[in-house]
């Protein structure tokens, strides 16, 4: 697979690995092979996307989605915010968060 210089600077860049602007194709290529690499070592930065449906029993509000307000019997997590751990949906389907109370539930 051939990729261009700015394919390869852009997946440089989602990497948050810097790189000198007047670096020639080979040179970046070489960077992203080195950082893509030990990119597939961290686990715990990667979401997981759970399996199993879950449904909102309680409206509230996500704090860590960009304050997306969810009401009673929408699916969780919604489509747009698919970036969900495994902790999160702990944390929202017992009382060990901040509002003290199961707020999703998994679907039957």
């Amino acid at each position: 697979m051939s990729m261009k210089v700015e394919e390869i600077k852009k997946q440089l860049d989602e990497l948050g690995v810097e790189y000198d602007s007047k670096l020639n194709k080979e040179g970046l290529l070489e960077l992203l092979e080195e950082h893509s690499a030990s990119n597939e070592d961290v686990v715990e930065d990667i979401p997981v996307v759970p399996a199993k449906k879950y449904v909102v029993v309680e409206d509230f509000k996500d704090l860590k989605d960009n304050d997306f307000i969810y009401t009673k019997d929408d699916p969780y997590p919604r489509e747009g915010n698919q970036n969900v751990t495994e902790e999160r949906i702990q944390e929202l389907s017992t009382i060990k968060n901040k509002r003290n109370r199961v707020l999703i539930r998994e679907q039957d």
